[in-house]
């Protein structure tokens, strides 16, 4: 995995390319916060991404707080819709459960 520090007037601009994986997580991370320790505006670019799992995933949301992804591989994209898509169904179906077999405390407060 390689990432290229590119100086710009401004914003910063980072460019992760390669593996977004487990075995380069700490590496990938510590490049990460030192871009965000150094500089206050970045704008990250993911379009030489190869391949992600959920610890890319992780950073991306790392990315996210400390800047603007400004270009994604189809291989990001791929993995972010498929996670919004299980983390909206999981809370659809938590909510679903929880409306059928616990009332909410505001409902039992107002048969009272």
């Amino acid at each position: 995995m390689n990432s290229l520090l590119q100086p710009n007037e401004s914003p910063f601009q980072l460019k992760l390319e390669g593996k977004m994986t487990y075995e380069f997580y700490r590496e990938l991370e510590d490049r990460v916060i030192d871009a965000m320790r150094r500089y206050k505006n970045l704008e990250v670019d993911l379009s030489e991404v190869s391949e992600i799992d959920l610890c890319g995933i992780h950073l991306i949301g790392l990315l996210q707080s400390a800047g603007r992804i400004v270009a994604v591989s189809p291989v990001v994209e791929e993995a972010s819709k498929r996670l919004f898509t299980t983390l909206h169904a999981a809370a659809l179906g938590r909510a679903k459960r929880s409306y059928r077999g616990n009332p909410s405390p505001v409902s039992e407060m107002r048969t009272k």
